[in-house]
């Protein structure tokens, strides 16, 4: 049961991650849009219309039998407020919790408690003051995301592990020239940096455990730069940046989608400036279209020749998986 409380042990809605993605196509700065325009309307309207009664009703009264049709009105209009805003927030945030937020248990509390009219009208007043400070705060979390990317360059190319033990050493390839032209910022997920640590040791396969060692130590010293300088730039001007997790962030179980949510999340902070996804592993390419993220890859000169990826090894791959049929028309 919600228990009422005096205004100043109200309970404050909870920090939520600062990580939280929005829908594909939804940048910050649209979201902290919707959330002032919410705020500043429909919530206001819902607050504004709230009865004030000078003193406790009767208990085990209900509200429409003291109260008279103005708090009945207004509980139907926060009622069909709360349903249509939690459909418009559904479609703004991809994390189900905040339209959730709306019709949890202080909902279910004032909507159906048998209250007296001056409770139910304290708890709406509580409940919408709360909601209003949990969307304030979204937007500014949201503010403090755009401002911590606010230094990345116009393009931003976010790569995965397959990209780094299957290329060039990293630090060799100049990103601004050949994945589009201009200044650039090559970002690394902290996922991404720890798959690397994993592989350098536990992979099958000595081949890559050995790729994974090199790589190991050029990110180690990225990590050494933006510790001690705050920056780290490769040979042709390329800003190197690890996109780290914050504290308390939840991964997802896969690291390939986890790191493709950490671009989406990224794009979403800094658009219009634009990210691309830095992979030829497929499964990578098509988790980034889910996000409506492009993707690209380097020339094939920066393929490792071994591995035998590119389109030099390309009729030698398609020919493995090609037999001779006869032409004869059966297919039984």
């Amino acid at each position: 049961m919600w228990l009422a409380k005096s205004p100043a042990s109200v309970r404050q809605p909870e920090k939520r991650e600062s990580s939280m993605l929005l829908r594909p196509g939804v940048t910050c700065e649209k979201a902290i849009r919707f959330l002032d325009d919410l705020v500043q309307g429909g919530l206001s309207d819902v607050r504004s219309s709230v009865p004030n009664f000078a003193q406790p009703m009767l208990a085990g009264v209900e509200p429409s039998k003291l109260a008279g049709p103005d708090l009945v009105v207004t509980l139907r209009q926060y009622t069909e407020w709360t349903a249509t805003t939690a459909r418009q927030l559904a479609d703004v945030f991809a994390d189900p919790a905040v339209p959730a937020r709306l019709r949890g248990e202080h909902y279910s509390h004032i909507v159906h408690s048998p209250l007296t009219p001056y409770r139910t009208a304290l708890l709406l007043h509580w409940e919408l003051g709360e909601l209003a400070t949990y969307f304030m705060e979204l937007q500014n979390q949201m503010r403090q995301i755009v401002e911590e990317y606010r230094s990345y360059r116009q393009r931003v190319l976010v790569v995965d592990a397959n990209t780094l033990l299957h290329c060039q050493r990293f630090d060799k390839i100049p990103w601004s020239r050949v994945c589009g032209k201009g200044p650039a910022t090559l970002v690394i997920p902290h996922v991404v940096v720890e798959e690397i640590d994993t592989k350098s040791y536990s992979e099958g396969s000595e081949k890559i455990r050995k790729r994974a060692r090199g790589v190991y130590e050029l990110l180690g010293d990225v990590l050494k730069g933006l510790s001690t300088e705050g920056r780290f730039e490769l040979h042709d001007g390329t800003e190197v940046q690890v996109l780290r997790d914050e504290l308390g962030h939840r991964r997802l179980p896969n690291n390939d989608d986890e790191a493709v949510a950490r671009a989406a999340h990224l794009q979403q902070a800094i658009a219009p400036r634009q990210i691309s996804v830095i992979t030829r592993d497929n499964g990578m390419r098509g988790k980034a279209m889910t996000w409506c993220l492009p993707w690209g890859f380097p020339p094939d000169k920066y393929l490792i020749p071994e591995d035998g990826f590119g389109a030099k090894h390309r009729e030698a791959n398609l020919a493995s998986i090609s037999v001779d049929v006869p032409e004869d028309g059966d297919d039984t």
